[in-house]
This record gives C-alpha cells, structure tokens and sequence, in this order.
C-alpha cells in the first residue's frame, strides 16, 4: 500500500507539472482544458503566469515530497488546492460566477489525499 500512495504522489507530482508548463508553452490548449477562453494584454499575461504558477508549485513540491521523502513539502500544495476550492466558492457567491463543482471536488479530494499523507506517519513519506 505504501508503494501505491508513492506511485500516486509521483503521478500528481507529474500531472502538475505538465499542466504548468502546458500553459507556457500551448496556453490556448490549457486554458480549453480547463474549459476557459484566453484573456488578452495584461489580463493574458496574469492568467498564463498565475495559472503556470499554480500548477508548476503543486507539480514541483509534491515531487519534492515523493523525492526527499519528505511530507512536510506537501503543505504549499495541501494549501493551493484549499484556497483554489474556497475561491471558487466565493466567486459563486458573491460574483455570480459558475459553481464549478467538479473543478471543486478534485482540488478538495487532492488536497485531502496530500493531508492523508501527511497525517499517515509521523516520521515516514510512505
């Protein structure tokens, strides 16, 4: 089982990564992935650098976990996921925006897995 939860946290890791480096190379096909249209001027450069941000950190640090053993690199991505899905919710609410719940449901059960990780053992990544 500690073999599968370290194959998962590579996967994720991977993903991520591709994801963010999807939107510095191909922005028009990430960002229709994500079911978005490209902004353009300033409001291209902040959607292509927060998004490739977003995804490289989450990429880059959970590797970092898988790598060096070490859970405590999970946190940043534990924290990207949460605040991504209560953002949604407050744009719902108060902005009129989309309830995207299925963006939603897999931010909240890849943050929980990342917590599963971290709360498993104390002292051990696996």
């Amino acid at each position: 089982m500690d073999k599968l939860f370290n194959i998962l946290t590579y996967v994720i890791g991977f993903l991520f990564l591709l994801m963010g480096l999807q939107w510095l190379v191909d922005p028009t096909s990430a960002a229709a992935g994500l079911g978005m249209s490209l902004l353009s001027g300033h409001g291209l450069s902040t959607q292509i650098g927060d998004l490739a941000s977003f995804f490289l950190v989450v990429g880059v640090f959970t590797l970092c976990a898988a790598v060096k053993k070490d859970k405590v690199w999970l946190y940043t991505p534990i924290a990207l996921f949460g605040f991504a899905a209560v953002s949604r919710l407050v744009a719902f609410v108060f902005h009129d925006a989309a309830l995207s719940t299925d963006k939603i449901l897999v931010e909240l059960v890849l943050a929980g897995f990342l917590l599963f990780l971290v709360k498993r053992k104390e002292n051990s990544f696996s």
